[in-house]
């Protein structure tokens, strides 16, 4: 049961009365409250963690039936159907949604967590940012339910986290152009700083152990991704495979081959993480390695609504399996398939 803190408890620590409190966090004009006393409450509500309440339906023992999703990247299609499998588990129970897209900045990701609070949500899922374990500092002190998808809240324990298998993800799919027969590629990530993000090359590099794996970090855009695409074929013309850490990237990389007058699947072989529509509509049929990202969704909603519930939750940790869908991206080249 999350806990905010109150005006009364403000005052409390402050050792003055609730409308003085509330007098000063609410900045009015018109009273004399001397400066001294002023400093005592502002100090006071800081040491606290006061957070105003801005929900005028927010009476205590009430839910408001809210539910607020932090996620970095909207237009990624992972997070899009992350956000799209929980509201249909909310909905299902009379809960909305409030869905907030931080762009990976911290600062942005601080200002949106502490407005939700001023909502008196009562949960968060939260995909955090390189800052995320201490802007949800404050999620933990008050109580408040919340479940982490994704990427991992670093330095902490004991949080509750749904979370892809990113090192399965890499390692799935450079088996799998391992067993095609492709001894020489290139992989294209993203430096993103998120150890449990960085694991997929890892996997990757595991499962080709041996091959020779030339590493380019693209920057997390389409763009980028065709920038960084290009720059890595044409220094390593030798490499038969490509292989897209990020559907993001992939976006943007896929349209090399097609400008270098590269036929994927044919002079080219190409694999990515993620299930982008288009990597499987039209006439696409790319090799990749789903994530689960519905499954994601669904599991993070159904932890976080238990906890509202108050029910026990056995396991803190869900990782979901990732599967590989073959496509003719990928050609045989003298391998076991």
């Amino acid at each position: 049961m999350s806990r905010f803190v109150t005006l009364k408890d403000v005052a409390e620590r402050a050792g003055t009365t609730i409308g003085t409190v509330s007098y000063v966090l609410n900045d009015r004009k018109g009273r004399y409250i001397s400066q001294e006393l002023r400093a005592k409450v502002l100090a006071a509500a800081e040491e606290l963690n006061y957070i105003k309440c801005n929900g005028a339906s927010s009476l205590k023992g009430m839910d408001r039936r809210l539910i607020g999703i932090l996620i970095p990247q909207y237009e990624n299609q992972f997070f899009t159907r992350i956000c799209v499998a929980a509201e249909e588990v909310f909905a299902s129970h009379g809960y909305d949604l409030i869905i907030c897209d931080t762009f990976d900045n911290p600062e942005r990701e601080k200002g949106i967590i502490h407005r939700l609070l001023s909502q008196r949500v009562d949960g968060l899922i939260v995909t955090p940012s390189l800052k995320g374990s201490e802007n949800t500092r404050i999620v933990r002190d008050v109580g408040l339910n919340m479940v982490v998808v994704d990427r991992p809240l670093e330095g902490f324990d004991g949080y509750y986290w749904v979370t892809a298998d990113n090192y399965g993800c890499g390692y799935a799919g450079g088996m799998d152009l391992y067993r095609h027969g492709h001894r020489s590629l290139i992989y294209i990530g993203w430096a993103s700083g998120i150890s449990e993000l960085e694991s997929r090359e890892r996997g990757f590099r595991d499962a080709c152990s041996g091959c020779e794996v030339f590493t380019y970090n693209a920057g997390f855009s389409a763009k980028s991704g065709y920038e960084t695409t290009m720059r890595a074929v044409k220094e390593h013309p030798e490499a038969t495979a490509v292989f897209f850490g990020f559907n993001v990237q992939a976006q943007g990389g896929v349209n090399v081959f097609r400008d270098l007058g590269l036929r994927i699947g044919e002079d080219i072989s190409v694999s990515l993480i993620g299930s982008p529509e288009w990597s499987y509509t039209g006439n696409n049929d790319f090799t990749h390695v789903h994530m689960g990202d519905y499954e994601i969704g669904k599991k993070a909603a159904g932890i976080l609504f238990d906890l509202i519930r108050g029910k026990e939750v056995p396991s803190k940790r869900v990782i979901q399996e990732c599967t590989l869908i073959g496509g003719t991206s990928v050609k045989n080249i003298g391998g076991i398939e």
